[in-house]
């Protein structure tokens, strides 16, 4: 099973929601660096990068103790896919005779991780020798029985084919779970049997804790209401 398990925090400088997000001051530090800290903290993590096709996003990374490892530019765009920057990633790290059994996926939009949380997860994945990657998951904030579809003219039906006299309480749902890219650990041997978002037949689930606050920021009202957990003390 793998041992040698690297870190990888992907940051492009191009940003379609909030520009240069990536690098946004966080209570002080870039947003960026709240993802490195806890990694190059992570007892499982043998090295941890800061992957990115910019070389000012790179400098920053390296001040705070991380590797680097410039991508290329056509890796860079907006439709890339992650299953394509850690294929990058992978291919080119053992191509300089690095050992690579696994990459610990890191997005730098998510910035409340703890070294604890991450040896977790990486716990998970050990544990499965058979899988591909594993991935968080987090109790959704709405069920899919409370989804509908929309027709052209208004009318509605249900997302989800279900019996809601069987299931009227929400206290009868089936538990589901939303996927998150919160932390991903991808078998640096599977990765080119999985789609774009790092899934396979072969994937098992995370559960983060309840505990944990899974924000993932994309916009500045999200950016705030971060910066309002910090003040307020979390983590």
């Amino acid at each position: 099973m793998a041992k040698n398990i690297v870190a990888m925090v992907p940051a492009r400088v191009g940003s379609e929601g909030l520009k240069n997000k990536n690098i946004r001051p966080l209570r002080g530090l870039p947003l960026l660096a709240h993802s490195l800290k806890p990694a190059l903290k992570c007892d499982h993590v043998s090295a941890t990068y800061l992957n990115s096709d910019s070389p000012d996003y790179l400098n920053i990374g390296a001040s705070f103790g991380a590797k680097t490892y410039r991508r290329p530019d056509h890796l860079g765009n907006a439709d890339t896919t992650m299953q394509a920057v850690v294929s990058d990633f992978v291919t080119t790290l053992r191509g300089r005779g690095e050992a690579v059994d696994a990459v610990l996926v890191l997005y730098p939009t998510y910035p409340f991780r703890t070294p604890e949380l991450l040896s977790d997860i990486v716990d998970h994945y050990l544990a499965h020798e058979e899988c591909h990657s594993v991935i968080g998951l987090k109790k959704p904030e709405t069920h899919p029985f409370l989804c509908v579809t929309r027709a052209d003219d208004g009318s509605i039906s249900n997302f989800i084919d279900y019996d809601i006299d069987k299931y009227y309480r929400r206290q009868d749902y089936p538990s589901c779970y939303q996927i998150t890219a919160w932390a991903l650990v991808v078998n640096a041997d599977h990765v080119d049997s999985l789609n774009a978002q790092l899934l396979s037949n072969k994937t098992f689930g995370f559960v983060v804790p309840d505990s944990v606050r899974v924000v993932d920021i994309d916009t500045s009202l999200e950016f705030q209401f971060a910066e309002f957990l910090l003040e307020k003390g979390y983590l």
